[in-house]
């Protein structure tokens, strides 16, 4: 039988690997919405008017949309697993 402090060991190894999962996804997220801006900036540089400035800005509109879209769901899914990892019983060992 496992004691109290054996069933928290296997609860913090839980929080910490969700926890470390979501973190990565976040930092992942972070980093290609500096892409995003940095691609932008780009492609304003280039832009000989006003017109075409705003052409191309929104032009990129759909893929910020989509990578938003991904990574909200990407989100989602994450913390339902890390609650459904934490709210799971501890199985004992044979």
């Amino acid at each position: 039988m496992k004691t109290t402090q054996e069933k928290g060991g296997i609860y913090l190894d839980r929080v910490l690997g969700g926890v470390a999962l979501i973190a990565l996804h976040e930092a992942g997220s972070l980093q290609g919405h500096l892409e995003g801006v940095n691609e932008r900036l780009r492609v304003a540089r280039r832009a000989r008017s006003l017109g075409e400035l705003l052409r191309d800005q929104i032009d990129l509109l759909p893929e910020t949309r989509n990578r938003f879209v991904r990574d909200h769901h990407v989100r989602r899914g994450l913390w339902n697993g890390f609650v459904s990892d934490l709210t799971a019983p501890v199985k004992k060992a044979a």
